[in-house]
């Protein structure tokens, strides 16, 4: 019926204008199909709406249909605690979460490259679930599980999961970074002494010590979260420096110390030599807190100290290979190399704060022959006292050798063994005392008092005369052997004097007519009237019983003491007639007219040559033989009683005047 109308219409439009309802030829189109077309275009757009409108509608179904699923299960990309629990339900993922956890490992990285591993079940985790998990699903929206498919959510896990604190503890501080021998604590930066640079600053060093607390909150921490690794570096659990290479006091330190921690102090002793640099010297170096640095002192003596320990010889055991072959240790005596520690110590620090480097000996109490080797070189005195027989030899070289009689041993008066040295020597010396003037022409004291000297009233010498006609301490010699070894010694000669058992002789030398000893040695005979001072030659001094020490300026001479022991045994003898042709005695002598050839005395090392004090010694029918008697006397070094006192030195050697005389108080 529409299509009737619409004919109607085209018809009557076609008879109102002709023109309209005809076609042009080839092109007609007829008005009715155009109409058609737009009407089924029209009714395909409905339908194509219908359908969206369907679709629509049913994905909204199927979405709400999915979304009832998540009111039990986790929404899409769900993550607690590391773990993915999406789609899960509450079991599923108590089930899940225990699994990891007891395969839970956390990984410690530290420095150096290395790593160490914390294992869940050596600390006990295990999960708790707390309700923790019931709350995160029941506040999700399962309308939202579309957007969490683009978008997921985690949740962190220190909620759920739990470990024995204690064995917690024990893990970490049992850990290899924690042991002090495969840790390193971190150093400041400070500064040292580098060789061929001299003093420098030294970087800070960081080591790899972690601080044990900040380690124990930080791996804490991590398990709690069952983190996989934990860098300690970034963690900032290793302890730190404090004083950088940049901090500027300890640049200002560098500057100020530097020109005296460079000094450079030499020290030789023959062929060794001790080095003293930057290395010791810059713990001396301080601060006075006004910008002067100052050198701890106590630190340069403690250096000093070291030396001397080291290269002192002094009152030590020396070793000698004797003539007779074997090697004795003497162990008595002040002879030797001994530093001056107090004056040492001057020097040295003066030396370092002038900044100036150079080679030096020390200064010395007391020298001795050779640092190399043994001490005494090879010019010395040997002297057995057990033979009663020495040797003196001269570089090296034998020069004379001869017997001797030394201290009477029966009356305690035995000369006693050890190493020493001539102190000086003098021509024409008077061995005074109490009513006692004896002139000797040769006097070479070593030890104190005791010295040798010309023996001219004795015919015989050597074997065993000592033993009950000795001397009183000294080395009585024939005259010509006194002659050579004082034309041939200087004051600092060694003389070592020691026993060895098995070299007694019962035979002596008889040197009064000049004839062959028993011993098969030739000797000079005693010295003729014209050999001896007369009396004209001694200046003669009436004897107070004191006389002049050797107490010198350096502190190192020998004072003197009244020994009024010896004076009342002196004058016992003499009442018994014990004296000689011209009335004299021995007893405590003074000291006239000279001086010795050194003033350098050593100390005495206590009881060595010490409680010895002049008293008489008679040889019957061969005059006076003074001597020292053990007993009181003149101290001697640090703290020992020594004989009774000489005067202070002369230099007086070979070739000077016979009429120089020089009066004494030796053990003759």
């Amino acid at each position: 019926m529409n299509e009737r109308l619409e004919r109607s219409r085209s018809a009557a439009k076609g008879q109102g204008s002709p023109s309209r309802g005809k076609q042009s030829v080839g092109g007609e189109r007829k008005p009715y199909t155009s109409g058609k077309r737009k009407r089924r275009g029209r009714k395909r757009q409905r339908c194509i709406r219908r359908m969206i409108q369907v679709l629509v509608i049913a994905a909204v179904v199927v979405y709400l249909l999915f979304s009832l699923k998540y009111n039990k299960v986790f929404l899409p990309n769900t993550v607690i605690g590391g773990i993915s629990v999406s789609g899960m339900d509450l079991e599923e993922v108590k089930s899940k979460i225990t699994e990891g956890i007891s395969g839970y490992e956390l990984v410690v990285e530290e420095r150096d490259g290395k790593e160490e591993r914390i294992l869940g079940r050596d600390i006990g985790l295990a999960p708790v679930f707390d309700g923790c998990l019931e709350t995160i699903l029941e506040y999700q929206n399962p309308l939202l599980w579309g957007i969490r498919c683009i978008k997921g959510e985690e949740y962190g896990q220190d909620y759920m999961v739990s470990f024995d604190k204690g064995k917690f503890e024990q893990e970490v501080l049992s850990l290899a970074c924690l042991k002090p021998e495969q840790t390193r604590e971190p150093e400041d930066a400070h500064l040292a002494y580098v060789s061929g640079e001299g003093l420098q600053i030294i970087p800070e060093e960081y080591g790899n010590c972690p601080d044990p607390q900040l380690l124990l909150e930080e791996t804490e921490k991590a398990v709690a979260g069952l983190q996989q690794r934990i860098s300690l570096e970034q963690a900032g659990v290793y302890k730190s420096p404090e004083i950088l290479e940049h901090d500027p006091d300890l640049k200002s330190r560098l500057e100020r110390w530097k020109p005296y921690a460079d000094t450079v102090v030499t020290y030789r002793f023959g062929s060794r030599s001790e080095v003293l640099d930057g290395t010791a010297i810059m713990w001396w170096l301080s601060d006075d807190g006004n910008g002067t640095v100052v050198i701890d002192r106590s630190k340069a003596e403690a250096y000093v100290q070291g030396l001397a320990k080291k290269y002192n010889t002094a009152y030590k055991a020396k070793e000698l290979k004797t003539a007779y072959g074997p090697t004795v240790a003497i162990t008595k005596g002040h002879y030797g190399w001994m530093i001056d520690q107090q004056k040492e110590t001057d020097e040295l620090t003066a030396i370092i704060l002038s900044g100036k480097s150079r080679e030096r000996e020390p200064v010395y109490l007391q020298t001795a022959a050779s640092h190399d080797g043994p001490d005494y070189g090879t010019t010395y005195v040997e002297m057995n006292l057990t033979a009663q027989h020495l040797y003196y030899y001269k570089d090296g070289r034998l020069l004379v050798e001869s017997d001797f009689v030394s201290g009477n041993e029966a009356k305690g008066w035995s000369t006693p063994a050890g190493a020493y040295d001539l102190t000086y020597k003098q021509r024409n010396a008077v061995l005074r005392g109490k009513n006692y003037n004896t002139p000797v022409t040769y006097w070479m004291p070593f030890n104190g008092n005791i010295g040798m000297h010309d023996g001219y009233w004795r015919s015989s010498f050597g074997g065993t005369i000592y033993k009950k006609n000795g001397s009183h301490g000294c080395i009585n010699l024939p005259p010509a052997v006194a002659k050579t070894i004082f034309e041939n010694i200087e004051a600092g000669i060694p003389v070592l004097c020691y026993h060895m058992e098995g070299t007694e002789e019962e035979k002596t030398t008889n040197i009064s007519s000049g004839k062959t000893s028993p011993s098969g040695q030739k000797e000079d005979t005693k010295p003729t009237s014209a050999d001896m001072p007369t009396a004209q030659d001694v200046q003669m001094q009436t004897g107070d019983g004191t006389g002049k020490g050797l107490g010198d300026e350096t502190g190192k001479g020998l004072g003197n003491e009244t020994s009024n022991e010896a004076e009342n045994e002196a004058e016992n003898e003499a009442e018994n007639g014990a004296v000689d042709g011209a009335g004299n005695e021995a007893g405590n002598e003074s000291v006239e007219n000279g001086t010795p050839q050194s003033n350098s005395q050593p100390s005495i090392e206590p009881g060595i040559g010490s409680g010895m004090e002049s008293g008489p010694d008679i040889t019957p029918g061969s005059g006076v033989d003074a001597g020292i008697v053990p007993g009181t006397g003149s101290k001697i070094g640090p703290g020992g009683d020594g004989e009774a006192a000489m005067a202070g030195p002369e230099n007086i050697g070979p070739g000077a005047e016979e009429n120089t005389v020089r009066t004494v108080a030796p053990g003759q």
